[in-house]
């Protein structure tokens, strides 16, 4: 497994269980690459990295108006990290995309949960847009 330094760092994700590459924080890598990329033998839970990639092809689908597409994305990508805000989301906007709007609500209440319990300090900050996505289903 090769990991850049940035991704390794968490920043981008958020601590603990946001983080998809939190794993190997713990880990000393086999080998670095230019100081800047980590290499990591073994076998690993890469499902949360799996989902957020997923649920940014389901948004780029969608925008490309390929919502067939982007609707099984991004339900793949809930399958994979059912407790991402980010899947939830993903899904949630594409359902009301294909006017599906009693379970687009499910999606965003279900992330707004997930921002209230896990690691909520941090998540502070997404409450505003994901109360405001709600609104629009009400």
């Amino acid at each position: 497994m090769l990991i850049s330094a940035s991704n390794l760092s968490g920043l981008e994700f958020g601590p603990g269980p946001l983080d998809p590459y939190g794993q190997f924080k713990h880990l000393k890598p086999t080998a670095v690459i230019d100081r800047g990329v980590f290499v990591f033998d073994g076998k690993f839970d890469m499902s949360l990295a799996a989902a957020i990639s997923k649920a940014q092809k389901a948004q780029n689908l969608a925008q490309a108006k390929q919502l067939d597409q982007a609707l099984q994305e991004a339900q793949a990508a809930v399958a994979l990290a059912p407790n991402s805000i980010r899947t939830q989301l993903a899904l949630g906007d594409i359902l009301l995309e294909t006017g599906q709007t009693q379970q687009a609500r499910a999606s965003y209440e279900k992330a707004l949960e997930l921002a209230k319990t896990i690691e909520p300090e941090f998540q502070i900050r997404s409450l505003p847009d994901i109360e405001q996505r709600l609104q629009s289903v009400r």
